[in-house]
């Protein structure tokens, strides 16, 4: 009798060890998958820079700029839906999924920011001057002061072109 209680301790404990080895697994499974997803988007936004840059060594604009608003796309949705499954969610995947979206955004801003620079090298001045305009509306917050101060010091830089005489005159000596 001692024997088959040990017998079936054995095999219960085969099985228990059996449910955490499948649990484990599925934990691995799906922090890969997770972290799949996020190269994957990686991947997607790498992609759509350089076709954007692409398109702007090429001089195709229009192009160029419907690669970045892809990019911006891909933010809007990695958010949309972050906050549908936040409750949902575990700790590593709402990570994964702030670092999409951090990496989306900050890709474009800069994005904007080598098209106005474009915009300013090219004389287009009121299309760099939106660009610079877009970027400052556009990216708020904290996260995004960076691109802000480099738009604003852009747009300084092309209403002084379009504006010389409103540049402050050093005194003379």
């Amino acid at each position: 009798m001692n024997a088959d209680i040990f017998h079936s301790a054995l095999h219960l404990d085969g099985r228990v060890w059996l449910k955490m080895f499948c649990g484990l697994l599925m934990v691995g499974t799906l922090s890969a998958c997770t972290a799949d997803r996020y190269q994957q988007q990686a991947d997607i936004i790498k992609g759509h820079v350089e076709m954007f840059y692409g398109h702007l060594q090429s001089h195709q604009v229009e192009q160029a700029m419907f690669e970045n608003e892809q990019i911006e796309v891909l933010a809007q949705r990695s958010e949309e839906r972050l906050l549908r499954r936040v409750g949902q969610m575990r700790q590593g995947e709402k990570t994964q999924e702030w670092k999409i979206i951090k990496t989306a955004k900050e890709t474009a801003a800069e994005n904007w920011l080598a098209l106005a620079r474009y915009f300013s090298e090219t004389q287009q001045y009121n299309k760099a001057l939106g660009t610079y305009r877009r970027i400052i509306e556009t990216y708020q917050g904290l996260a995004y002061q960076l691109y802000v101060d480099r738009a604003k010091r852009g747009l300084r830089d092309v209403e002084a072109i379009l504006d010389p005489g409103a540049l402050p005159v050093a005194p003379e000596r």
